[in-house]
């Protein structure tokens, strides 16, 4: 039995930028796996001090976004932060919708 590749991680590489929406945390990549990434996570202790310990955690395909790649069509080049949407998505130049004050300059022209 030959180990697929789910289709999210072909895009994923070490130090990608993630979000999860399943505990709504963003780390980075620590590890890469046919179905799932390897996140460290930090943790504050607060026993005798406060003390912030890294863990790491097993985060499945189906439950993340890589914020590295353009949100449509997974381009690393030119890429920048989408606003609006409370989550950092990325989106690259070619995609970005047209904003009004673009619009407004090429109908004065």
């Amino acid at each position: 039995m030959k180990i697929r590749q789910h289709p999210r991680m072909r895009d994923i590489i070490v130090g990608d930028e993630v979000y999860s929406y399943q505990q709504n945390l963003f780390a980075r990549v620590a590890d890469v796996f046919p179905a799932a990434v390897c996140v460290k996570i930090g943790i504050l202790s607060l026993d005798d001090h406060l003390e912030i310990t890294l863990s790491p955690q097993l985060w499945r395909a189906e439950d993340i976004e890589n914020l590295s790649v353009c949100r449509y069509c997974g381009s690393r080049e030119n890429i920048r932060a989408e606003d609006g949407t409370g989550i950092p998505f990325r989106v690259c130049e070619s995609c970005s919708p047209v904003d009004e004050a673009s619009q407004a300059a090429v109908a004065d022209a």
